[in-house]
């Protein structure tokens, strides 16, 4: 098959929906051979913060020597987002093969292997294969959805399992309290296992923690066990860093003035996350040096979280825009605290809004909408959008309708928010994923 064909028949799997379990994964790398013996994993789970968690380690593990795959989703343009070794997307060549060859295998008359894997399963095989065939030493993982259940949940060891925080996510598959969420995101924690969490809620940290002592995993906690400060630095409207400073005191390391171009404080936890990640290694015999931390902390870069461009508008002004995948409360609201603390400074905030039908959509909106001068709402091109006609009533509790726009499309939206922006104006696309990666396809990244 051709890379083509592959992206068509993927998007065909769509349809099959999510399908929380690990009989069908287990039997698949039973057959293909892929063991956690092939290389080893750190296991990444959490409600929001997973993916800056993973490109933290992996930029710091590639730095002190070692070959790492990553594993992330959902991606934002290119599929091959999702399947990294060193810092490069699988290549459509190599994509192309593996699933080939997995669809090969699928249609073989072994009655164990007469499933039909979903979206997930297949991506998890195939960045699982990848990792295998080129020797990987350390695999980053990123959960899915939830963990217990998750695909990438199929392995009986890790080196460190990370849960990033817990909030109300997903409540149809993982539960509507805390705390059965915790316990679903608890469950990729492993017997004697090391595990470092920034959750912060009573209910949360009771499952983890009685998790943890079931399985006998020493557990380590952001704010108590390690602690990340931030440096401020002085901004004025117009200038701001692209970089944040802060110190850390953890386990066994304490360092000044590290430096990460992810912009927020809700970043300088995650990097705080991934430092004692680090330190968990060290309990693992895998020693990284401060030079390489230092280096691989600075150089981790992650598209659509605060991620601010420069553009030009119709008019010839210089228009600041920043994207940021934020899907659910949580997120807008360390989103909101970026903004309010002027981590982007601005005089004015214009958002594009843009928000999925299975999200809490209320709540979203009454995160972020209030600290907005004005808004143009649209919706991305999928089956999961939000409708745009719905959301402006949402918009329209919180700011009159001469300050409410609406567009067909994510582009459209950008032209129409760069119209009314000037220089010390900043424009936002937020609400999903899905949004970001339609504005870096308009943006021409």
């Amino acid at each position: 098959m051709t890379y083509q064909q592959v992206l068509d028949y993927l998007s065909s799997s769509e349809r099959l929906g999510i399908k929380l379990g690990l009989s069908n994964i287990k039997k698949i790398l039973r057959a293909i051979d892929i063991s956690d013996t092939k290389f080893r994993i750190i296991h990444i789970t959490g409600t929001n913060g997973k993916g800056s968690v993973a490109i933290f380690l992996s930029s710091i593990l590639r730095e002190a020597g070692y070959k790492v795959g990553l594993y992330t989703s959902p991606h934002l343009v290119d599929l091959r987002e999702r399947i990294w070794v060193d810092g490069k997307y699988i290549p459509k060549i190599r994509f192309a093969e593996l699933f080939s060859q997995l669809m090969l295998l699928l249609k073989t008359s072994r009655p164990e292997l007469s499933i039909e894997p979903t979206y997930f399963e297949i991506m998890t095989t195939l960045a699982l294969q990848y990792f295998s065939k080129t020797n990987v030493e350390i695999a980053v993982l990123e959960v899915g959805m939830g963990g217990r259940l998750d695909a990438t949940n199929v392995f009986n060891h890790s080196l460190v399992s990370v849960i990033t925080n817990v909030d109300l996510e997903h409540t149809q598959y993982l539960g509507k309290r805390i705390s059965d969420i915790a316990r679903e995101k608890a469950g990729i924690i492993k017997r004697n296992g090391i595990v470092i969490t920034g959750a912060k809620q009573r209910r949360a940290l009771e499952v983890i923690e009685g998790v943890c002592r079931r399985r006998r995993a020493k557990l380590f906690l952001l704010a108590k066990d390690f602690i990340a400060q931030p440096v401020n630095q002085k901004r004025d409207v117009i200038d701001f860093c692209d970089f944040q400073k802060f110190d850390y005191e953890g386990i066994f390391y304490r360092f000044k003035d590290l430096k990460i171009r992810l912009l927020g404080r809700h970043q300088i936890e995650n990097a705080a996350l991934a430092l004692g990640a680090i330190e968990g290694l060290k309990l693992r015999g895998i020693e990284v040096r401060e030079k390489h931390l230092r280096k691989g902390m600075e150089k981790a870069t992650w598209p659509g979280r605060l991620e601010v461009l420069k553009r030009v508008n119709r008019r010839g002004e210089d228009c600041r825009v920043v994207l940021d995948g934020a899907h659910n409360p949580a997120a807008m609201r360390s989103l909101k605290n970026a903004l309010l603390d002027c981590v982007i400074p601005h005089r004015k905030l214009i958002l594009i809004l843009g928000i999925l039908k299975d999200k809490d959509v209320k709540k979203m909106v009454a995160e972020i909408v209030p600290s907005c001068q004005e808004v143009v709402v649209t919706s991305p091109i999928t089956e999961r959008a939000y409708d745009k006609n719905l959301l402006v009533r949402e918009v329209l509790n919180y700011l009159p309708s001469n300050r409410v726009r609406i567009e067909n499309t994510v582009g459209d939206a950008l032209n129409r928010a760069m119209e009314i922006a000037n220089s010390r104006d900043l424009v936002c696309v937020t609400g999903s994923l899905y949004m970001v990666g339609e504005a870096r396809s308009a943006l021409k990244l």
